[in-house]
């Protein structure tokens, strides 16, 4: 099998290399020129980092250099610790970040041409990457900690827009610049509560479902006929009555009183949807655990909890890398003929990543490429069908 590539050179084909070189010259003017160690290097060294779980940056250069005569293959060189250091240091980060919005702009394209139904619920929430104050001085929002806030749209467990702040900056002051289109429904907890902003949404035409704060001024305009008293405690259609309230949204919402049959916990729901039965709402609400799901996900298998440098531009790198290793993670999944999820995906890459096997005998076992093309053709071509 001397003739294949590794997995991770099989991986990297969905990566062409003349978009990466395109990014890296629109936007490397920022940061110095490298000398031997290409960008490209640098890009390959921190996903490989994100696929093997490398606890450090000398256990990264070590490991990785391992494997002296496979680099060659990966486009890559090899690695010393210092260099890679002062490249996370120093290059840019958002040349890792455009690499991202390129690959899910191509991954949203794949999936059309897939036919694979894309869903109008967009679920919208944030999560904070705790970091040491005294290690991370730059992030510092409290006495003691620091921290970076991932502030993502997701839709069926794809990020379809994420935004990185520093911790202390509140999720309703980015949940404001993101825009939704008209027909779109979405999923916000009590954080992003602004009945301005609400209103906003509601005259473009955006469906949301969120939770009534427990403060809330409002009177009932009518309450809705009841067919499942036993889950559904009330529903109504209400007006806020406070000053701020109407004066921020005069339109009637609906409120719907849920009480979780197995928990026997209570919620309040608000949202200006009115042609869903009120079970309906209950269960659209009960999807934004989605997001929680990929949270979780992400900060137990890749590498986002622990950093190889301390400045706030190789933190950067090193979460932007992190998401563009779950975005080809689940290209190969959709690209895949097995049913296979994206934990068991990733488990399959990191015990072979280095190995010269063929990735598509992994994920599609049925399907074999035509004997008359050769073994080395792009990962992508042979999905793409090509």
């Amino acid at each position: 099998m001397a003739h294949l590539n590794t997995i991770l050179g099989q991986m990297l084909q969905l990566v062409p290399r003349h978009v990466f070189d395109h990014i890296v010259d629109t936007h490397s003017w920022t940061g110095p020129k490298p000398r031997t160690f290409s960008y490209w290097s640098q890009f390959v060294a921190m996903l490989y980092a994100q696929y093997s779980s490398r606890k450090s940056l000398r256990d990264l250069v070590f490991s990785l250099n391992q494997h002296l005569k496979k680099l060659y293959h990966l486009g890559q060189t090899e690695v010393k610790r210092s260099t890679l250091a002062e490249a996370n240091e120093q290059r840019p980060a958002i040349i890792f970040e455009k690499l991202y919005h390129n690959l899910l702009h191509r991954l949203h394209g794949e999936m059309t041409r897939k036919n694979k139904r894309q869903s109008k619920i967009k679920i919208l929430d944030s999560t904070t990457i705790d970091l040491c104050a005294t290690v991370f001085p730059w992030a510092s929002f409290r006495a003691r900690k620091a921290g970076i806030k991932l502030h993502t749209v997701v839709t069926d467990m794809l990020p379809k827009c994420v935004i990185l702040t520093e911790a202390k900056v509140h999720d309703i002051q980015v949940g404001k610049t993101i825009q939704f289109d008209p027909g779109d429904l979405l999923i916000i907890d009590r954080g992003y509560i602004d009945y301005i902003w609400l209103r906003t949404l509601h005259q473009k035409g955006v469906w949301f479902v969120t939770r009534l704060k427990s403060n809330a001024c409002f009177e009932v305009i009518e309450t809705l006929e009841n067919p499942d008293p036993e889950r559904v405690l009330t529903d109504q259609i209400i007006r806020l009555n406070s000053d701020h309230g109407l004066n921020s949204y005069p339109d009637t919402l609906r409120r719907v009183h849920y009480r979780d049959p197995e928990t026997g916990k209570e919620y309040v729901f608000l949202t200006n949807r009115f042609d869903l039965s009120a079970l309906a709402i209950a269960d659209l609400y009960r999807q934004r655990w989605q997001i929680e799901l990929f949270f979780k996900w992400v900060k137990q298998n890749l590498k986002i909890k622990t950093f190889y440098g301390n400045s706030r531009n190789a933190v950067l790198i090193q979460i932007w890398t992190a998401l563009i290793a779950y975005l080809l993670l689940f290209w190969l999944k959709i690209k895949s003929t097995i049913n296979i999820g994206i934990l068991e995906l990733s488990r399959l890459i990191q015990a072979t990543l280095m190995e010269r096997r063929s990735l598509w005998e992994f994920i599609c076992p049925k399907k074999r490429p035509p004997s008359s093309f050769d073994n080395q053709i792009p990962l992508f071509n042979f999905c793409a069908g090509h």
